[in-house]
C-alpha cells in the first residue's frame, strides 16, 4: 500500500503547489518599474492595470470552466495585489462576459462576485471602466445598462479621476461614436469640461479659471476599453497575437476621427486599453506610447498578463506583468499523474516478478 500513499503525497503535493503557492512563485519576477526622472521619486504612483476578466454569467460557459478558472484568476489578484500592494487597480472593461444578458437581479450577483474576486484592502481604489460586454456596443447601449453599471461601479461615461497629482480620464469607448447620440454627446460634452478643467490647471491666472480648483497640472493617461484607431497588430513594437487581423473602427478600435478628438482635447501623454485579449505596445496615432492590456482570464488568453506601471506628474515607467500560464498547470498535473503512473507501473511489474518467482519455485518443487 505505500505506494499509493506516495502516489496520494505527489497528487496533494501539485495540488497544493498549482492552486495555492504557483502564483506567488511567478509574480516573484514581477517588479515596479523605476522611474528615470528623480523628481517627484519619493512618491510615485503605483498604478495595477488588468483587462477583460470576462467573468462567465448563466448562459454561456460550462460551470466547471467558470468554477476552475474564476478561481485561478481570484488566486493571481490576491497574489499581486499581496506582492506589489498598489496605490490603485484599473480593471479596463469587460468586467463581465454577459452583462448586457442579464436580469437586475443576476447583475447584483455578478458583482457580488466581481468584488469579492478584485477585493482590495481599505483605502485601494479599484476604478471599473466599462467595457461593451458590459453595457453592449454602441447600437445596444441604453440606459438601463448604462445607469445600472454606474450605480454599482461608479463609472458608466467619461470621468477625470486624480490620484497624487496624476490625472486619469477614464473612458467610455462605445460612446466615442461622434453620432450625436445621447450617449455620445453627453461624452463629447463631458470630454470638453474636463480639457477645460486640464487647460485651468495648466493656466491658473487666466480669468475664466478663477473659481476651479486648484490642481497641480500633468498630461492626463487614457484609460478606456477600445484601443485608440490602428490597422491592426502590425503596428506594435511589441505583440502577443498568434494571428493578425486587420481592425474594424469603432469595432475592434477607436475611430481615426474619435481617437483624434482624444488627442485634441486632452493632450495626453500615455494611454491604456484592452478589448484585443492580447498584449500590445505601440506609439499610437497620437504620437504617444500605447499599451493594449492581455486578458486576465485563462478563457481568452492561455497567457495571460497585466500590467505594472510607475508614474509620476513629469514620467512612467510600465512593467508587464505575466502570470500563471495555464499550460503550466496542466503539466504539473500531468507530470504528476504521470509520477503515479510510474509507481504503479513499478508496482506491478514486481508483482508480476513475485508471482513469476513463485511459479518458478513450484514448478521446480514438482520436479523434484
Amino acid at each position: 500500500m505505500r505506494w499509493i500513499y506516495a502516489c496520494f503525497v505527489i497528487l496533494l503535493c501539485a495540488l497544493i503547489f498549482c492552486e495555492y503557492m504557483a502564483d506567488f512563485v511567478v509574480l516573484q519576477k514581477c517588479k515596479w518599474p523605476e522611474i528615470r526622472r528623480k523628481k517627484y521619486v519619493d512618491d510615485p504612483l503605483k498604478a495595477m492595470v488588468i483587462a477583460d476578466p470576462h467573468l462567465l454569467g448563466p448562459h454561456r460557459g460550462h460551470w466547471l470552466d467558470k468554477l476552475y478558472r474564476e478561481w485561478h484568476m481570484t488566486r493571481s489578484f490576491k497574489a499581486a495585489s499581496r506582492l506589489f500592494q498598489p496605490d490603485v487597480v484599473f480593471i479596463l472593461g469587460d468586467l463581465f462576459d454577459e452583462g448586457d444578458m442579464v436580469s437586475d437581479k443576476q447583475f447584483q450577483e455578478y458583482v457580488w462576485r466581481y468584488l469579492q474576486m478584485f477585493n482590495l484592502p481599505a483605502g485601494i481604489p479599484l476604478i471599473s471602466v466599462v467595457g461593451n460586454h458590459d453595457v453592449g456596443f454602441h447600437y445596444k447601449m441604453h440606459p438601463f445598462f448604462m445607469t445600472r453599471f454606474e450605480n454599482y461601479l461608479n463609472y458608466s461615461k467619461v470621468h477625470l479621476y486624480t490620484i497624487k497629482q496624476i490625472h486619469f480620464v477614464v473612458i467610455n469607448s462605445m460612446a466615442m461614436e461622434g453620432d450625436n447620440c445621447l450617449f455620445c454627446a453627453e461624452a463629447e460634452s463631458a470630454l470638453i469640461n474636463i480639457s477645460s478643467t486640464l487647460h485651468c490647471m495648466q493656466h491658473p491666472h487666466v480669468a475664466e479659471c478663477a473659481r476651479t480648483r486648484r490642481h497641480p497640472y500633468s498630461q492626463p493617461i487614457i484609460m478606456q476599453h477600445f484601443p485608440t484607431y490602428r490597422i491592426s497588430d502590425k503596428a506594435c513594437t511589441e505583440r502577443e497575437a498568434p494571428e493578425i487581423e486587420r481592425f474594424r473602427e469603432r469595432y475592434h478600435v477607436l475611430s481615426k476621427d474619435a481617437t483624434d478628438m482624444l488627442g485634441q482635447l486632452l493632450k495626453p501623454r500615455l494611454a491604456f486599453a484592452g478589448h484585443s485579449h492580447h498584449y500590445c505596445h505601440n506609439i499610437n496615432r497620437l504620437g504617444i506610447d500605447e499599451y493594449t492590456v492581455a486578458s486576465f482570464s485563462w478563457r481568452n488568453n492561455v497567457n495571460p498578463s497585466f500590467m505594472l506601471a510607475t508614474i509620476t506628474p513629469d514620467d512612467y515607467a510600465v512593467f508587464k506583468c505575466k502570470m500563471l500560464p495555464q499550460q503550466f498547470v496542466v503539466n504539473s498535473y500531468l507530470a504528476a499523474g504521470l509520477m503515479c503512473l510510474m509507481l504503479l507501473t513499478l508496482r506491478v511489474s514486481k508483482f508480476l516478478k513475485r508471482r513469476s518467482d513463485k511459479n518458478e519455485e513450484e514448478k521446480q518443487r514438482k520436479r523434484q
